[in-house]
């Protein structure tokens, strides 16, 4: 009987709860200014922002996520918590203009097939002295290759046709069209992702 009320009360607590409206993806939408912690921080548009995170780095700064990433280690409050994370442990960022997963890949197509392509990253900074436009630092340099993160399960892999493929046949309908279609196969997979995506949207909080 106890439990039933526990349940019960819940239920009500989450009915008064106002709904949080979502909005369907397009490529003007703007994603808040922040670290993603993991998948559903992404989904949910939910990012910890410069301003939560403890730091002594100008929240206002453009380089603000080069400096912090460049960091052993960052923390902000959460759920009445600190919590401590390193840049390689983060789900992605967004920092006001690109959306980033891990620290070196660009989100390029965003949807239920999420297309990314590995950039350049800055790897460190010999120090924080006069940080201005032309301060130079280590970077990374990236290969320019494709990769794809599944939307629905988070799983990222290699950009390959034979796994896009796997995804795609959870239209049926489209991908018997996917298997008519003429071209060369990788061209095709990158057309279909797109198509995927408009028959299949994304629906962010604003």
């Amino acid at each position: 009987m106890k439990s039933q009320i526990i349940i019960w009360v819940a239920m009500l607590y989450a009915i008064a709860l106002p709904a949080q409206d979502k909005v369907r993806y397009t490529d003007d939408f703007q994603f808040t200014r922040g670290i993603y912690t993991n998948l559903e921080d992404f989904k949910n548009n939910n990012p910890a922002t410069p301003s939560e995170i403890i730091t002594d780095i100008d929240a206002s700064s453009p380089k603000f996520f080069q400096f912090l990433l460049a960091q052993e280690e960052f923390r902000f409050p959460r759920n009445h918590q600190i919590v401590y994370m390193k840049p390689k442990e983060i789900f992605g960022y967004a920092d006001g203009r690109q959306v980033y997963y891990g620290l070196k890949y660009r989100f390029e197509v965003i949807g239920k097939i999420c297309l990314l392509k590995e950039v350049d990253v800055v790897d460190s900074y010999s120090s924080f002295i006069n940080p201005g436009d032309k301060y130079e630092a280590a970077r990374e340099q990236g290969s320019g290759k494709l990769y794809i993160l599944d939307f629905e399960t988070g799983d990222f892999f290699r950009f390959k046709p034979k796994k896009v493929e796997a995804i795609l046949q959870r239209d049926e309908e489209l991908f018997r069209e996917y298997e008519m279609a003429n071209g060369k196969r990788k061209e095709k997979a990158l057309d279909f992702i797109k198509e995927y995506n408009f028959r299949h949207p994304v629906y962010f909080p604003e």
